[in-house]
């Protein structure tokens, strides 16, 4: 059996020396992928437009928003698929300095450059890489509570 091994650099060691001595192989092009939770991981597995599996760091990542089942990650230059969902990366984010704004969208707290309030109790986000994000009414107090406005 093959398996990609997705965890912290801190349990990565401990944890694959377990799963060798399983007899369970580790390959980073495996179906199959271990994923260690509680917002740890120091990266984020994503596609890029060919298809072409990538692992991108955490700090990267400016904003996040889900099309139906589609969810691009955008960094300040690309942006990439990840078969995650959004109710996933909000649970392994929301430690890292990130916050949903929207049903659709999480962004990273570092990398807005702009907040313009909007009309009924909504803000407009103006992101590092030059995106527009919507917060929306039902995460209104809770953008401004996390953002101490």
């Amino acid at each position: 059996m093959k398996l990609k091994l997705s965890v912290s650099k801190e349990r990565y060691k401990d944890v694959s020396k377990e799963l060798e001595n399983l007899g369970i192989e580790l390959d980073d092009n495996a179906d199959l992928e271990l994923i260690e939770r509680i917002g740890s991981l120091d990266y984020l597995n994503v596609k890029d437009e060919k298809g072409d599996r990538l692992r991108i760091p955490i700090s990267e990542i400016v904003f996040i928003e889900s099309f139906g089942r589609c969810i691009d990650v955008h960094t300040e230059k690309e942006t990439f698929r990840t078969p995650l969902r959004i109710y996933a990366l909000e649970q392994e984010l929301g430690g890292k300095g990130f916050l949903r704004v929207s049903n659709s969208c999480i962004i990273c707290k570092s990398k807005i450059k702009k907040i313009k309030p909007a009309l009924s109790q909504k803000f407009v986000l103006v992101m590092l890489n030059g995106s527009l994000v919507d917060v929306t009414r039902s995460y209104y107090y809770a953008f401004k509570e996390q953002m101490g406005i």
